[in-house]
């Protein structure tokens, strides 16, 4: 069974994902929004 845990971290605006074997993976809100098109 894997454990998954999955934070905001607001002091690097990122996605801070943590797996139970020790890896961590931050996803940096700002590079993900680039190019992202809105429509109103």
């Amino acid at each position: 069974m894997n454990f998954i845990s999955a934070s905001y971290n607001m002091y690097h605006n990122g996605i801070d994902i943590t797996i139970f074997d020790g890896y961590i993976l931050r996803i940096d809100c700002n590079k993900a929004e680039t190019g992202l098109k809105t429509t109103p």
